[in-house]
């Protein structure tokens, strides 16, 4: 069963080699890295509405794309870096 999670997106800017701005839109399909090395694909669903919202962050709703990921993992607190192939663009903290 996929479960939607919030959380926060911190974009890693482009000097520090991740992106110029954030995505554009409301979706949004990274991978992240667990600790034991393995890749999920995820799906990303972004909450603009946020008029003080900074540019840098993104508040959003996140899921695994496939049933058996480790949604366990998706706990509050727990933090992933967001990549784009091999690059590190974000750091999602799980609310």
């Amino acid at each position: 069963m996929r479960i939607m999670k919030k959380a926060i997106i911190y974009w890693i800017s482009e000097e520090e080699g991740g992106r110029k701005r954030p995505p554009i839109g409301t979706e949004y399909y990274p991978t992240i890295q667990m600790e034991n090395g393995d890749t999920w694909s995820l799906a990303i669903r972004f909450d603009r509405t946020n008029v003080e919202q900074n540019e840098m962050k993104d508040n959003c709703e996140v899921v695994f794309l496939f049933d058996n990921a480790p949604y366990h993992l998706l706990k509050s607190g727990a933090e992933f870096i967001i990549y784009e192939g091999p690059h590190k663009v974000g750091v999602m903290v799980i609310r």
